[in-house]
């Protein structure tokens, strides 16, 4: 299994209710947060999380996941906003070699 370092992820961040979702377009994967300022530490432990489980288990990370539907990536490109990137050394996770930087997320508000 070849190491995929510097994994590059765009999410789209929107409201529904009462709550904030970020919704990957390179993978169909989401999460959701109730504060907009708490989604991307949630992001990038969910997108973590992903990687670390799929190395367990003898696969790339995010190896089977489709791209996320048509009209999500029509609202990111839609998306007057910028969401800043969660610092890396945020999260206390320690990745297995290759993988050490985690995700890179670039995120667009859509709301």
């Amino acid at each position: 299994m070849g190491a995929k370092t510097g994994i590059r992820v765009r999410a789209v961040v929107f409201p529904a209710g009462e709550w904030w979702v970020a919704q990957c377009l390179e993978y169909d994967l989401a999460t959701q947060a109730r504060r907009l300022e708490d989604l991307p530490q949630e992001l990038r432990r969910l997108l973590t999380v992903q990687i670390l489980a799929s190395l367990e288990s003898g696969v790339e990370p995010f190896e089977g996941f489709s791209k996320a539907p048509a009209r999500f990536w029509r609202m990111y490109e839609n998306a007057k906003s910028k969401v800043e990137p969660v610092e890396r050394e945020t999260l206390n996770v320690k990745l297995p070699p290759g993988f050490e930087a985690g995700p890179v997320v670039e995120a667009r508000i859509a709301a």
